[in-house]
């Protein structure tokens, strides 16, 4: 959808993709092509970009001036389907204030180191030890959907690819006993 809304405003600002997948560029390209995103998307499997940024859930977003000031960082749910981020995103390309939305808690930085461990695990074909050092970082942050994605994609790859079956996701959550609003 955002390669259509970008498409839609005449490519008139850079747009960037980040897939932050342990999986890495095999599992990524072919979605990428699927959808065809015209964009760059760049790798960050260890999730460095979520550490620097601050998230837990994608997508997330951010509007960066030509002079690299941050207009607008929105790290819950970035969904292009949302009318307060169409019109935001309006606004910024009008060169009117944009409207912050409210922001979750930052990740968890121990959370973040067991994360990357578990990368590092991963590329090194050591599934289990990945998913080890997976759960370890979900237990410290819990409310981290970048964590447990992560954890799901590696037991279930059928429910991410070639489609995400949020279906699937939500009633994982609720066999996860996550009482939470869902994301």
């Amino acid at each position: 959808m955002w390669q259509r809304l970008w498409d839609e405003h005449g490519r008139a600002f850079r747009m960037v993709a980040v897939a932050q997948d342990a999986h890495g560029a095999e599992r990524v390209a072919p979605v990428v092509e699927a959808a065809g995103v015209t964009f760059p998307v760049l790798l960050d499997p260890a999730s460095d970009l979520g550490r620097e940024l601050g998230f837990r859930i994608v997508p997330a977003g951010f509007f960066v001036e030509a002079d690299g000031t941050l207009a607008l960082r929105h790290v819950d749910d970035f969904d292009v389907a949302d009318p307060r981020v169409r019109a935001n995103l309006d606004a910024f390309l009008d060169g009117r204030d944009v409207e912050p939305p409210a922001q979750g808690a930052a990740m968890d930085p121990a959370a973040l180191e067991r994360f990357a461990e578990g990368v590092s695990a991963y590329s090194h074909g050591r599934r289990d030890e990945a998913l080890a050092h997976w759960r370890a970082a979900l237990e410290a942050d819990p409310d981290n959907f970048l964590i447990r994605s992560q954890i799901w994609t590696a037991e279930h790859p059928e429910r991410f690819w070639p489609v995400v079956d949020r279906d699937w996701q939500e009633l994982q959550l609720l066999r996860e006993g996550y009482d939470k609003p869902l994301p």
